[in-house]
């Protein structure tokens, strides 16, 4: 309460009225004071509530009304939704930061993120880059165990880097090589570095693209390694398990060439001279010796061609598809062939996600590096679904027909994994299952493929002496009844 004081006049003396002119003045102006300091409670009250709005934004209850640029907000969240893991803080911050700026703070929390378009490459160039190095896979393995081993030491990247380039034998290799320490040198990031090669895929730039934006290279290097170890181990044992079927087929083309160039030849003079007449097998036997013996000299050479141009035409998207398509229904291989590939989904969705790497970058690194055709596909559409928003669970129901591609038990697995925020070891724990069955089918295949084989060559050497034993047999019947 303010109190207004009049001062005291020091000549003379008040009178009686005087004094009571004064009071009166005096209880005029109390209640004018008393209005005066209400006001400005009241204005005080306002400013507190307002700051404590803006201090509590965003622990609004639901009945608060919400503006129009809140509303669309919260639809492009929900439009965009983007999964990360092991970024909780980060999201966390940034809805903070959105809530904030809405209540009209001054505080700003800067939160960067990175935005670059994908570098589109002439294709014809990158086909011949890749040429240079074919068959240098155990290279890839080298350098990122090497680089592992070094930085786990503590060796800087660069020195590393230099080591390995005077160590390594291939002069491709080693150019390449050269390459990316210029590259470092002159400032640009290691993964930009190793994308520009063309060397690495993208799975492996994805690993060490996430490793060296949050310190973890050398751990993810390890990790690396240890996995290309596993999938070359699962590749060995396909091959070794296609070596017995493609032996005895090699062998089966040799002989029926050497029987259509040298012996049949010969039979069919005999034939001819029976004077008999010859059942349908014999005379497609006949016209086949009698190819060999006009072209016998061409067709080799014209086979062998012929098998580099499907090697070569099977790089094509359209025929590998088709390529593809037939080797996923041959018993045995097909097995192997989708065991193999779901073991690999597992493993580079996992280890992706285990190293902070975003879903929807998960996924895109995935479909880049899958080389089936009909997995590529799929996960390209998956994508689709998550960019719009879906999770596991409603994709997986919109695309029914995938479970031929990926079976029932493996997406309930996902589905379960994304609900418990476990996704990373689930999908890891779905490669250490389908690469042990990969394993086994492998052992198994050629127990399942010898006999198929035995029939095949049952079949055509059987067709061959039914051909030639027939008409002799008619033969001898005749001259037994004469």
């Amino acid at each position: 309460m303010l109190r207004h004081v009049v001062p005291k006049k020091k000549q003379g003396k008040t009178s009686p009225k005087g004094k009571q002119v004064q009071k009166e003045e005096m209880m005029k102006e109390q209640p004018e004071e008393k209005e005066r300091t209400s006001d400005q409670s009241e204005e005080n009250k306002k400013k507190e509530r307002v700051q404590s709005g803006a201090n509590t934004f965003g622990k609004r209850s639901k009945a608060t009304p919400k503006s129009a640029g809140e509303v669309k907000e919260k639809k492009a969240e929900k439009k965009h939704r983007f999964f990360s893991f092991g970024h909780g803080k980060k999201n966390k911050e940034q809805g903070e930061e959105k809530e904030e700026a809405a209540a009209g703070e001054s505080k700003e929390r800067p939160f960067v993120i990175e935005v670059r378009e994908k570098k589109k490459k002439n294709p014809v160039a990158v086909f011949f880059q890749t040429l240079n190095y074919l068959g240098m896979g155990r290279y890839r393995h080298l350098f990122v165990q090497t680089l592992a081993t070094m930085l786990n030491a503590g060796l800087p990247l660069l020195d590393s880097l230099r080591a390995f380039e005077a160590e390594v034998r291939s002069k491709a290799v080693k150019k390449m090589v050269g390459k990316v320490i210029v590259s470092v040198e002159n400032g640009s990031s290691f993964w930009r570095a190793m994308e520009d090669t063309c060397f690495f895929s993208p799975y492996e730039i994805a690993l060490v693209h996430i490793g060296e934006d949050a310190g973890n290279l050398a751990r993810n290097l390890e990790y690396l390694s240890d996995q290309q170890e596993k999938d070359h181990a699962l590749k060995q044992k396909v091959k070794m398990a296609m070596i017995y079927p493609t032996i005895v087929l090699t062998m089966m083309f040799v002989i029926v060439m050497g029987l259509g160039m040298f012996v049949l030849p010969n039979l069919v003079q005999v034939l001819y001279s029976l004077n008999v007449d010859l059942p349908l097998a014999t005379r497609i036997v006949i016209e086949v010796s009698k190819f060999f013996e006009a072209y016998g000299m061409k067709v080799v050479p014209l086979m062998i061609l012929f098998f580099i141009f499907l090697s070569l035409l099977s790089r094509f998207t359209r025929f590998k598809a088709v390529t593809q398509w037939f080797m996923f229904r041959i018993p045995g291989i097909g097995s192997l062939a989708k065991e193999a590939t779901i073991a690999r989904f597992g493993v580079i969705m996992g280890g992706l996600l285990r190293a902070g790497v975003p879903l929807v970058e998960a996924l895109e690194s995935l479909a880049d590096v899958t080389q089936v055709y009909s997995y590529k596909s799929f996960y390209t559409k998956l994508l689709a679904r998550i960019n719009v928003g879906d999770s596991f669970a409603k994709a997986f129901e919109m695309m029914p027909h995938t479970r031929k591609l990926l079976p029932v038990s493996v997406q309930q697995l996902v589905v379960t994994g994304e609900r418990s925020g476990t996704l990373s070891a689930t999908l890891l724990k779905i490669a250490d299952i389908y690469e042990k069955k990969a394993e086994e089918t492998a052992e198994k295949l050629p127990i399942i493929l010898e006999p198929m084989l035995l029939l095949f060559i049952g079949a055509l050497v059987g067709t061959i002496a039914f051909a030639i034993i027939v008409p002799i047999y008619s033969v001898v019947g005749n001259v037994g009844r004469s």
